[in-house]
């Protein structure tokens, strides 16, 4: 079996799960390809009719989230998401290396873990809020000790975590609503270099895999680009004498 194979049978597993035992069940943290299987499937099969799923990641706006199996109005009662935030600070700031995003996930994954475990991870002031299973928080606070040469500490953070996502507003000049057009102007890129990345599978709309470098865009469409990042287009603002667009979109920075 692929491993697509393999992630469409534990989700039916799961799903029917719940709702033959009446109790919430859940996944590991999904990529965005992984998202975009599930929600294909729950459209696709006729066998998934009925059945109900949320997705979330540990707060709003999440790439990677978990899948809960259930339905809160047969259930009686609220799902509550397996998922705790860890922040980690190096111990000596002055001192410390810049920390990237790899770092982290690599310090992280060392430790013997799976990727399936680990959320979103977000940088702050060369300090990392990590989502996780809450299986595995006590096992990352107790082993990770350094990331690159820098010795760090974890602390449990669920309590009013304040992590705001940064997003840059900007009008951009386009000459329709194609994604691949869209895509290579926010990231400075080609067209052919666009339509690449959606050929590779690698752009997600909607957390759905995108089919088409010519997919017309709709206000508030969520753009994933794998390697590059996300962008919101809101609206078109007008059009120029030229026939171009000119809009808006919010990216993640």
């Amino acid at each position: 079996m692929s491993e697509d194979d393999i992630l469409i049978s534990r989700i039916k597993e799961l799903a029917l799960k719940a709702y033959n035992n009446s109790y919430y069940t859940y996944t590991g943290f999904l990529s965005p390809a992984e998202i975009s299987i599930l929600k294909r499937l729950f459209v696709a099969e006729p066998q998934m009719s009925g059945l109900s799923y949320k997705l979330y990641g540990g707060m709003d706006g999440c790439e990677r989230c978990m899948a809960a199996f259930g339905n809160e109005e047969i259930f009686g009662y609220e799902c509550e998401f397996p998922i705790q935030c860890i922040h980690i600070k190096p111990r000596m700031q002055k001192y410390a290396d810049k920390l990237a995003h790899r770092d982290i996930l690599g310090a992280v994954l060392n430790l013997g873990t799976t990727r399936s475990n680990i959320g979103d991870i977000y940088l702050r002031d060369n300090t990392a809020y990590l989502f996780c299973v809450d299986t595995m928080t006590e096992f990352i606070m107790d082993n990770l000790e350094k990331v690159k040469h820098t010795p760090v500490d974890c602390l449990l953070t669920n309590d009013n975590i304040d992590i705001s996502i940064n997003k840059e507003s900007r009008n951009i000049l386009v000459s329709s609503l194609r994604v691949d057009n869209l895509i290579a102007k926010v990231y400075t890129l080609s067209r052919n270099d666009a339509q690449t990345l959606v050929k590779n599978k690698r752009v997600f709309i909607n957390q759905i895999t995108c089919e088409s470098a010519g997919r017309t865009l709709k206000e508030n469409d969520l753009v994933t680009v794998r390697g590059f990042g996300r962008f919101e287009y809101i609206a078109t603002v007008k059009e120029t004498k030229k026939g171009n667009l000119s809009i808006n979109v919010d990216i993640w920075c």
